[in-house]
């Protein structure tokens, strides 16, 4: 497959991770919005202030989704020649989005993972060109192909 398939499926993924996440923050916001003519006792306060923590945290995780999914979009748009954020890294065992955080996907039977800037990861395929060999956990790749 080429670059241009693989960060299609990868968009096609995360967009509608992200709109989960839109349904689930509307579902928390309306869960956390009590009726104030109504009386309301100490348990539905309870209830109502729990979701108005998890529509907290699902705002933050939403926001975060958003940012990556642009990230994918712009730096995955250009082609490489050594391993860098932006970076399709096509190994023996699995591919490698490099520069993002994504949840993973199976692409022709192979692995597809993101590697986020801020990983341990990141630091060890930084700089590799094809043919080189990496090591994560127990395992070690072999770089058929950057994109």
């Amino acid at each position: 497959m080429t670059k241009k398939e693989i960060l299609q499926q990868i968009i096609d993924q995360e967009a509608g991770y992200i709109e989960k996440l839109k349904e689930t923050l509307e579902e928390y916001k309306e869960a956390s919005d009590l009726d104030e003519q109504e009386t309301i006792d100490r348990q539905e306060m309870s209830q109502a202030n729990e979701a108005k923590d998890m529509q907290m945290r699902m705002r933050l995780q939403l926001d975060k989704a958003n940012l990556d999914f642009a990230d994918v979009k712009k730096i995955g748009a250009l082609d490489y020649n050594r391993v860098e954020a932006g970076a399709l890294v096509t190994t023996d065992k699995a591919y490698f989005f490099v520069g993002v955080s994504i949840h993973n996907l199976e692409i022709k039977g192979k692995d597809l993972y993101g590697v986020s800037v801020e990983s341990p990861a990141f630091k060890e395929i930084l700089g590799k060109v094809e043919g080189d060999k990496f090591k994560l956990g127990e395992n070690t790749y072999n770089i058929e192909k950057i994109a």
